[in-house]
Protein backbone atom coordinates (compact mmCIF):
# COMPACT_ATOMS: atom_id res chain seq x y z
CA UNK A 1 0.00 0.00 0.00
CA UNK A 2 2.80 2.43 0.74
CA UNK A 3 4.18 1.85 -2.75
CA UNK A 4 0.75 2.49 -4.20
CA UNK A 5 0.28 5.66 -2.17
CA UNK A 6 3.65 6.91 -3.32
CA UNK A 7 3.07 6.29 -7.01
CA UNK A 8 -0.69 6.67 -7.16
CA UNK A 9 -1.89 10.01 -5.86
CA UNK A 10 -5.62 9.87 -6.30
CA UNK A 11 -8.01 7.49 -8.03
CA UNK A 12 -9.19 9.07 -11.23
CA UNK A 13 -9.50 7.19 -14.51
CA UNK A 14 -6.83 6.79 -17.17
CA UNK A 15 -7.30 5.36 -20.59
CA UNK A 16 -3.98 3.52 -20.51
CA UNK A 17 -5.03 -0.12 -20.24
CA UNK A 18 -1.95 -0.78 -18.17
CA UNK A 19 -3.83 1.11 -15.49
CA UNK A 20 -7.37 -0.22 -16.19
CA UNK A 21 -6.45 0.43 -14.18
CA UNK A 22 -4.12 2.09 -11.59
CA UNK A 23 -4.30 5.86 -11.39
CA UNK A 24 -1.36 8.13 -10.98
CA UNK A 25 -1.67 11.90 -10.92
CA UNK A 26 1.96 12.82 -10.51
CA UNK A 27 5.34 11.14 -10.47
CA UNK A 28 8.56 12.94 -9.73
CA UNK A 29 11.54 12.17 -11.86
CA UNK A 30 14.69 11.34 -9.92
CA UNK A 31 16.80 13.72 -11.95
CA UNK A 32 16.99 15.82 -15.08
CA UNK A 33 16.92 13.91 -18.32
CA UNK A 34 19.83 14.18 -20.68
CA UNK A 35 18.88 15.34 -24.15
CA UNK A 36 20.93 14.43 -27.15
CA UNK A 37 20.05 15.19 -30.83
CA UNK A 38 17.68 16.97 -33.26
CA UNK A 39 16.76 17.16 -36.90
CA UNK A 40 17.91 13.77 -38.14
CA UNK A 41 15.29 12.35 -35.84
CA UNK A 42 12.63 14.65 -37.29
CA UNK A 43 13.41 13.51 -40.80
CA UNK A 44 13.26 9.81 -39.98
CA UNK A 45 10.08 8.40 -41.43
CA UNK A 46 9.42 5.50 -39.08
CA UNK A 47 6.10 4.90 -37.39
CA UNK A 48 5.30 4.00 -33.84
CA UNK A 49 3.40 0.90 -34.90
CA UNK A 50 6.55 -1.06 -35.71
CA UNK A 51 8.33 -0.50 -32.44
CA UNK A 52 11.46 0.51 -34.42
CA UNK A 53 12.66 4.06 -34.01
CA UNK A 54 15.28 6.44 -35.33
CA UNK A 55 18.60 6.56 -33.55
CA UNK A 56 19.53 10.06 -32.40
CA UNK A 57 22.13 11.80 -34.52
CA UNK A 58 25.48 12.38 -32.79
CA UNK A 59 25.63 15.98 -34.00
CA UNK A 60 23.75 17.28 -30.98
CA UNK A 61 25.43 18.02 -27.70
CA UNK A 62 23.96 16.62 -24.51
CA UNK A 63 22.58 19.25 -22.18
CA UNK A 64 21.22 19.18 -18.64
CA UNK A 65 18.69 21.66 -17.35
CA UNK A 66 18.79 23.42 -14.03
CA UNK A 67 16.28 23.63 -11.22
CA UNK A 68 13.23 25.61 -12.32
CA UNK A 69 10.77 28.17 -11.06
CA UNK A 70 7.17 28.02 -12.28
CA UNK A 71 6.69 29.48 -15.77
CA UNK A 72 10.32 30.50 -16.12
CA UNK A 73 12.65 29.56 -18.94
CA UNK A 74 15.13 26.86 -17.98
CA UNK A 75 18.72 27.95 -17.63
CA UNK A 76 20.27 26.73 -19.77
CA UNK A 77 17.58 25.95 -22.33
CA UNK A 78 17.96 22.22 -23.19
CA UNK A 79 18.92 20.99 -26.62
CA UNK A 80 15.79 19.66 -28.33
CA UNK A 81 15.38 16.96 -30.95
CA UNK A 82 12.58 14.83 -32.38
CA UNK A 83 12.59 11.07 -32.87
CA UNK A 84 9.51 10.82 -35.08
CA UNK A 85 8.51 11.56 -38.69
CA UNK A 86 7.81 14.99 -40.09
CA UNK A 87 4.61 13.99 -41.90
CA UNK A 88 2.85 13.10 -38.64
CA UNK A 89 3.92 16.45 -37.18
CA UNK A 90 2.45 18.30 -40.16
CA UNK A 91 -0.89 16.54 -39.67
CA UNK A 92 -0.96 17.21 -35.94
CA UNK A 93 -0.08 20.89 -36.39
CA UNK A 94 -2.81 21.27 -39.01
CA UNK A 95 -5.36 19.75 -36.61
CA UNK A 96 -4.41 22.16 -33.82
CA UNK A 97 -4.50 25.17 -36.16
CA UNK A 98 -7.96 24.17 -37.38
CA UNK A 99 -9.16 24.05 -33.79
CA UNK A 100 -7.53 27.32 -32.71
CA UNK A 101 -9.03 29.22 -35.64
CA UNK A 102 -12.58 28.67 -34.38
CA UNK A 103 -11.87 29.78 -30.81
CA UNK A 104 -13.49 33.16 -29.96
CA UNK A 105 -10.84 35.88 -30.39
CA UNK A 106 -11.42 37.26 -26.91
CA UNK A 107 -10.68 33.97 -25.13
CA UNK A 108 -7.36 33.97 -23.28
CA UNK A 109 -5.16 31.08 -22.22
CA UNK A 110 -2.65 31.19 -19.39
CA UNK A 111 0.71 29.90 -20.58
CA UNK A 112 4.33 30.60 -19.66
CA UNK A 113 3.31 33.21 -17.14
CA UNK A 114 1.15 35.28 -19.50
CA UNK A 115 -2.28 35.40 -21.13
CA UNK A 116 -2.36 34.59 -24.84
CA UNK A 117 -5.25 34.61 -27.29
CA UNK A 118 -6.04 31.68 -29.54
CA UNK A 119 -4.73 33.73 -32.47
CA UNK A 120 -1.42 34.25 -30.67
CA UNK A 121 -1.16 30.55 -29.89
CA UNK A 122 -1.88 29.72 -33.53
CA UNK A 123 0.77 32.17 -34.70
CA UNK A 124 3.29 30.71 -32.29
CA UNK A 125 2.47 27.19 -33.48
CA UNK A 126 2.82 28.15 -37.15
CA UNK A 127 6.18 29.84 -36.57
CA UNK A 128 7.54 26.89 -34.61
CA UNK A 129 6.42 24.39 -37.26
CA UNK A 130 8.02 26.52 -39.98
CA UNK A 131 11.25 26.73 -38.00
CA UNK A 132 11.37 22.93 -37.64
CA UNK A 133 11.02 22.54 -41.41
CA UNK A 134 13.53 25.12 -42.55
CA UNK A 135 16.29 24.49 -40.03
CA UNK A 136 19.30 22.96 -41.75
CA UNK A 137 21.17 21.99 -38.62
CA UNK A 138 20.66 21.27 -34.98
CA UNK A 139 22.64 24.29 -33.98
CA UNK A 140 20.54 26.61 -36.12
CA UNK A 141 17.27 25.23 -34.79
CA UNK A 142 18.24 25.42 -31.13
CA UNK A 143 19.78 28.88 -31.53
CA UNK A 144 16.57 30.23 -33.04
CA UNK A 145 14.46 28.54 -30.38
CA UNK A 146 16.47 30.38 -27.74
CA UNK A 147 16.18 33.67 -29.62
CA UNK A 148 12.52 33.59 -30.63
CA UNK A 149 10.66 31.35 -28.19
CA UNK A 150 9.90 31.30 -24.52
CA UNK A 151 10.64 27.83 -23.14
CA UNK A 152 8.87 27.06 -19.89
CA UNK A 153 7.74 24.28 -17.60
CA UNK A 154 4.88 24.28 -15.11
CA UNK A 155 5.75 23.85 -11.48
CA UNK A 156 8.28 24.94 -8.88
CA UNK A 157 11.71 23.64 -8.08
CA UNK A 158 12.58 20.04 -8.78
CA UNK A 159 9.07 19.06 -9.88
CA UNK A 160 8.91 21.68 -12.64
CA UNK A 161 7.89 19.99 -15.86
CA UNK A 162 7.90 16.53 -14.33
CA UNK A 163 5.09 14.33 -15.61
CA UNK A 164 3.86 10.76 -15.53
CA UNK A 165 3.56 9.50 -19.10
CA UNK A 166 1.06 6.81 -19.96
CA UNK A 167 -0.25 5.68 -23.34
CA UNK A 168 -3.62 4.87 -24.86
CA UNK A 169 -4.63 3.18 -28.08
CA UNK A 170 -7.54 2.41 -30.40
CA UNK A 171 -8.76 -1.14 -29.68
CA UNK A 172 -10.22 -3.47 -32.30
CA UNK A 173 -13.09 -5.61 -31.01
CA UNK A 174 -15.33 -8.20 -32.66
CA UNK A 175 -18.98 -7.26 -32.86
CA UNK A 176 -22.42 -7.78 -34.36
CA UNK A 177 -25.37 -5.51 -35.04
CA UNK A 178 -27.62 -8.32 -33.80
CA UNK A 179 -27.57 -10.03 -30.42
CA UNK A 180 -26.47 -13.49 -31.38
CA UNK A 181 -23.95 -15.81 -29.74
CA UNK A 182 -21.15 -15.11 -29.03
CA UNK A 183 -22.04 -11.42 -29.40
CA UNK A 184 -24.01 -10.84 -26.22
CA UNK A 185 -22.35 -7.79 -24.57
CA UNK A 186 -24.01 -4.52 -25.64
CA UNK A 187 -22.33 -1.19 -26.23
CA UNK A 188 -24.89 1.60 -25.85
CA UNK A 189 -25.62 4.88 -27.56
CA UNK A 190 -26.46 7.89 -25.37
CA UNK A 191 -29.78 7.01 -23.68
CA UNK A 192 -32.77 9.29 -24.02
CA UNK A 193 -33.19 9.83 -20.28
CA UNK A 194 -29.68 11.19 -19.72
CA UNK A 195 -29.60 14.91 -18.99
CA UNK A 196 -26.76 17.38 -18.55
CA UNK A 197 -27.27 20.44 -16.35
CA UNK A 198 -25.04 23.08 -14.79
CA UNK A 199 -24.35 23.57 -11.11
CA UNK A 200 -23.88 26.93 -9.38
CA UNK A 201 -20.25 27.04 -10.49
CA UNK A 202 -21.15 26.39 -14.11
CA UNK A 203 -19.80 22.83 -14.09
CA UNK A 204 -21.64 20.12 -16.00
CA UNK A 205 -23.70 17.70 -13.93
CA UNK A 206 -24.81 14.45 -15.57
CA UNK A 207 -27.91 12.64 -14.34
CA UNK A 208 -31.40 11.49 -15.26
CA UNK A 209 -34.76 13.11 -14.88
CA UNK A 210 -36.85 11.68 -12.04
CA UNK A 211 -40.10 12.74 -10.38
CA UNK A 212 -38.19 14.70 -7.75
CA UNK A 213 -35.78 16.31 -10.21
CA UNK A 214 -32.43 15.33 -11.67
CA UNK A 215 -30.78 12.43 -9.85
CA UNK A 216 -27.45 10.64 -10.46
CA UNK A 217 -27.47 8.37 -13.47
CA UNK A 218 -27.40 4.60 -13.13
CA UNK A 219 -24.09 2.98 -12.20
CA UNK A 220 -22.32 0.38 -14.32
CA UNK A 221 -23.75 -2.39 -12.16
CA UNK A 222 -27.29 -1.01 -12.38
CA UNK A 223 -27.04 -0.65 -16.16
CA UNK A 224 -25.68 -4.12 -16.75
CA UNK A 225 -27.80 -6.01 -14.22
CA UNK A 226 -31.16 -4.26 -14.46
CA UNK A 227 -31.50 -3.56 -18.18
CA UNK A 228 -32.14 0.17 -17.76
CA UNK A 229 -30.81 0.91 -21.25
CA UNK A 230 -32.86 -1.63 -23.20
CA UNK A 231 -33.50 -0.19 -26.64
CA UNK A 232 -30.33 1.92 -26.67
CA UNK A 233 -28.01 -0.85 -27.87
CA UNK A 234 -25.61 0.26 -30.61
CA UNK A 235 -23.69 -2.98 -31.21
CA UNK A 236 -22.92 -6.24 -29.41
CA UNK A 237 -19.39 -7.52 -28.73
CA UNK A 238 -18.15 -10.96 -27.75
CA UNK A 239 -16.18 -10.24 -24.59
CA UNK A 240 -17.04 -8.19 -21.46
CA UNK A 241 -13.40 -7.33 -20.78
CA UNK A 242 -12.92 -6.06 -24.34
CA UNK A 243 -16.02 -3.91 -23.88
CA UNK A 244 -14.56 -2.57 -20.64
CA UNK A 245 -11.21 -1.76 -22.26
CA UNK A 246 -12.97 -0.01 -25.13
CA UNK A 247 -14.75 2.20 -22.62
CA UNK A 248 -11.47 3.01 -20.91
CA UNK A 249 -9.84 3.98 -24.20
CA UNK A 250 -12.86 6.02 -25.26
CA UNK A 251 -12.87 5.01 -28.92
CA UNK A 252 -11.91 2.11 -31.13
CA UNK A 253 -12.96 -0.02 -34.07
CA UNK A 254 -15.48 -2.83 -34.39
CA UNK A 255 -14.99 -5.75 -36.79
CA UNK A 256 -18.48 -6.84 -37.77
CA UNK A 257 -19.53 -10.36 -38.78
CA UNK A 258 -19.29 -9.56 -42.50
CA UNK A 259 -15.64 -8.57 -42.05
CA UNK A 260 -16.19 -4.83 -42.33
CA UNK A 261 -14.60 -2.56 -39.75
CA UNK A 262 -16.38 0.51 -38.39
CA UNK A 263 -14.94 3.20 -36.14
CA UNK A 264 -16.77 3.78 -32.87
CA UNK A 265 -16.35 6.92 -30.80
CA UNK A 266 -17.07 8.39 -27.40
CA UNK A 267 -20.51 10.00 -27.25
CA UNK A 268 -21.12 10.53 -23.53
CA UNK A 269 -20.84 9.07 -20.05
CA UNK A 270 -23.03 8.42 -17.03
CA UNK A 271 -21.21 10.94 -14.86
CA UNK A 272 -20.30 8.44 -12.17
CA UNK A 273 -16.74 8.49 -10.76
CA UNK A 274 -14.12 6.22 -12.25
CA UNK A 275 -12.61 3.62 -9.94
CA UNK A 276 -9.57 1.67 -11.07
CA UNK A 277 -9.85 -2.10 -11.10
CA UNK A 278 -6.07 -2.30 -11.23
CA UNK A 279 -5.85 -0.36 -8.00
CA UNK A 280 -8.54 -2.63 -6.53
CA UNK A 281 -6.53 -5.74 -7.34
CA UNK A 282 -3.42 -4.23 -5.75
CA UNK A 283 -5.32 -3.22 -2.60
CA UNK A 284 -6.81 -6.70 -2.29
CA UNK A 285 -3.37 -8.26 -2.53
CA UNK A 286 -4.24 -10.09 -5.74
CA UNK A 287 -1.14 -8.80 -7.53
CA UNK A 288 1.71 -6.39 -6.83
CA UNK A 289 1.72 -2.97 -8.44
CA UNK A 290 4.51 -3.97 -10.82
CA UNK A 291 2.30 -6.71 -12.32
CA UNK A 292 -0.64 -4.45 -13.15
CA UNK A 293 -0.62 -4.66 -16.94
CA UNK A 294 -3.43 -5.30 -19.37
CA UNK A 295 -2.30 -8.88 -20.16
CA UNK A 296 -1.96 -9.66 -16.44
CA UNK A 297 -5.39 -8.24 -15.62
CA UNK A 298 -6.97 -10.16 -18.51
CA UNK A 299 -5.26 -13.34 -17.36
CA UNK A 300 -6.56 -12.94 -13.83
CA UNK A 301 -10.14 -12.27 -14.99
CA UNK A 302 -10.02 -15.27 -17.33
CA UNK A 303 -8.77 -17.50 -14.52
CA UNK A 304 -11.37 -16.22 -12.04
CA UNK A 305 -14.60 -15.78 -14.04
CA UNK A 306 -16.63 -15.91 -10.84
CA UNK A 307 -14.96 -12.64 -9.74
CA UNK A 308 -15.02 -10.84 -13.08
CA UNK A 309 -18.40 -9.16 -12.83
CA UNK A 310 -17.80 -7.87 -9.31
CA UNK A 311 -14.39 -6.52 -10.27
CA UNK A 312 -15.65 -4.72 -13.38
CA UNK A 313 -18.64 -3.30 -11.48
CA UNK A 314 -16.20 -1.73 -9.01
CA UNK A 315 -15.87 0.98 -11.63
CA UNK A 316 -19.20 2.86 -11.64
CA UNK A 317 -18.29 4.97 -14.67
CA UNK A 318 -19.94 3.93 -17.94
CA UNK A 319 -19.27 5.21 -21.46
CA UNK A 320 -21.74 5.61 -24.34
CA UNK A 321 -20.74 5.41 -27.99
CA UNK A 322 -21.66 6.47 -31.50
CA UNK A 323 -20.47 5.33 -34.91
CA UNK A 324 -17.61 7.42 -36.20
CA UNK A 325 -16.74 8.56 -39.70
CA UNK A 326 -12.99 8.41 -39.22
CA UNK A 327 -10.28 7.32 -36.84
CA UNK A 328 -10.33 8.37 -33.20
CA UNK A 329 -11.06 12.04 -32.52
CA UNK A 330 -9.83 13.95 -29.53
CA UNK A 331 -11.43 16.45 -27.21
CA UNK A 332 -10.75 19.29 -29.67
CA UNK A 333 -12.83 17.46 -32.29
CA UNK A 334 -9.96 16.62 -34.63
CA UNK A 335 -8.56 13.24 -35.69
CA UNK A 336 -5.83 12.09 -33.32
CA UNK A 337 -2.36 11.53 -34.78
CA UNK A 338 -0.53 8.48 -33.38
CA UNK A 339 2.66 9.43 -31.60
CA UNK A 340 1.90 13.17 -31.76
CA UNK A 341 -1.46 13.76 -30.06
CA UNK A 342 -1.49 13.83 -26.28
CA UNK A 343 -4.18 14.22 -23.66
CA UNK A 344 -3.38 16.93 -21.11
CA UNK A 345 -5.46 18.75 -18.52
CA UNK A 346 -6.83 21.71 -20.45
CA UNK A 347 -6.96 23.73 -17.25
CA UNK A 348 -3.19 23.47 -17.03
CA UNK A 349 -2.25 23.47 -20.72
CA UNK A 350 -4.05 25.34 -23.52
CA UNK A 351 -5.77 22.97 -25.96
CA UNK A 352 -3.98 22.77 -29.28
CA UNK A 353 -0.61 23.96 -27.97
CA UNK A 354 2.64 22.28 -29.01
CA UNK A 355 4.99 20.93 -26.38
CA UNK A 356 8.16 18.88 -26.24
CA UNK A 357 7.92 15.61 -24.36
CA UNK A 358 10.83 13.54 -23.13
CA UNK A 359 10.22 10.06 -21.70
CA UNK A 360 10.83 6.38 -22.48
CA UNK A 361 9.15 3.94 -24.86
CA UNK A 362 9.24 0.13 -24.94
CA UNK A 363 11.02 -1.69 -27.73
CA UNK A 364 9.48 -5.15 -28.11
CA UNK A 365 10.36 -8.38 -29.89
CA UNK A 366 8.15 -10.55 -32.10
CA UNK A 367 6.61 -12.17 -29.03
CA UNK A 368 5.62 -8.82 -27.56
CA UNK A 369 8.27 -9.00 -24.85
CA UNK A 370 10.12 -5.82 -23.92
CA UNK A 371 13.72 -5.88 -25.14
CA UNK A 372 14.58 -2.46 -23.75
CA UNK A 373 13.21 0.91 -22.71
CA UNK A 374 14.53 3.66 -24.99
CA UNK A 375 14.56 7.40 -24.37
CA UNK A 376 12.57 9.53 -26.79
CA UNK A 377 12.02 13.25 -27.27
CA UNK A 378 9.44 14.64 -29.66
CA UNK A 379 7.05 17.46 -30.40
CA UNK A 380 3.51 16.66 -29.27
CA UNK A 381 0.24 18.57 -29.39
CA UNK A 382 -2.46 18.89 -26.76
CA UNK A 383 -5.48 17.51 -28.62
CA UNK A 384 -7.32 15.29 -26.18
CA UNK A 385 -8.43 15.03 -22.55
CA UNK A 386 -9.34 12.32 -20.06
CA UNK A 387 -10.99 12.00 -16.67
CA UNK A 388 -7.72 10.84 -15.09
CA UNK A 389 -5.62 13.49 -16.79
CA UNK A 390 -5.78 16.05 -14.02
CA UNK A 391 -3.22 18.70 -13.20
CA UNK A 392 0.09 19.49 -14.90
CA UNK A 393 1.72 16.20 -13.91
CA UNK A 394 -0.10 13.84 -16.32
CA UNK A 395 0.44 13.13 -20.01
CA UNK A 396 -1.38 10.44 -22.01
CA UNK A 397 0.24 9.74 -25.40
CA UNK A 398 -1.99 8.44 -28.19
CA UNK A 399 -0.34 5.44 -29.83
CA UNK A 400 -2.85 4.62 -32.56
CA UNK A 401 -4.00 1.09 -33.34
CA UNK A 402 -2.36 -2.24 -34.01
CA UNK A 403 -0.30 -4.75 -32.10
CA UNK A 404 2.55 -2.47 -31.04
CA UNK A 405 0.16 0.29 -29.96
CA UNK A 406 -1.75 -2.10 -27.72
CA UNK A 407 1.41 -3.58 -26.20
CA UNK A 408 3.06 -0.21 -25.60
CA UNK A 409 -0.10 1.34 -24.15
CA UNK A 410 -0.34 -1.61 -21.79
CA UNK A 411 3.17 -1.01 -20.53
CA UNK A 412 3.79 2.74 -20.51
CA UNK A 413 3.91 4.28 -17.05
CA UNK A 414 7.08 6.28 -17.27
CA UNK A 415 8.44 9.49 -15.76
CA UNK A 416 8.96 12.31 -18.22
CA UNK A 417 9.53 16.02 -18.71
CA UNK A 418 7.25 18.41 -20.62
CA UNK A 419 8.33 21.77 -22.07
CA UNK A 420 6.09 24.43 -23.58
CA UNK A 421 7.28 26.76 -26.33
CA UNK A 422 5.54 30.04 -27.18
CA UNK A 423 6.81 32.84 -29.33
CA UNK A 424 8.36 35.74 -27.47
CA UNK A 425 6.49 39.02 -27.63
Amino acid sequence: MEQLKTLCNGSDRTRCPLLILVEFTRMRCTGETVFSTLLAGILCFITIFTGVFCSPSPIFAKTKTAKQVAYKSPEPVPTFYDDFDLESLDKAVAASLKYLKVIPPGKKFQVCGGALSAAALAGSLQDLAALIKRSKSAGEFNRQVREKFEVCRIGDGEIAGKVLVTGYFEPLVNGSLEKKKPYLIPLYRVPGDLVVTKDRDGKSVIGRQAANGVVPYWTREEIEKNGHLAGSELVYVDDPVSAFVLQIQGSGRVRLRDGSIRPIQFAGKNGRPYSSIGKLLVEQGVMPLADVTLPRIREYLDQHPEEREKILHHNESFIFFKWGDSSARGAIGEVLIPGRSVALDHKSYPPGIMAILHSRKPIVDDKGEVKEWRDFTRFVLNQDAGSAIKGPGRVDLFLGSGRYAEIAAGLMRQPGTLYLLVKKK
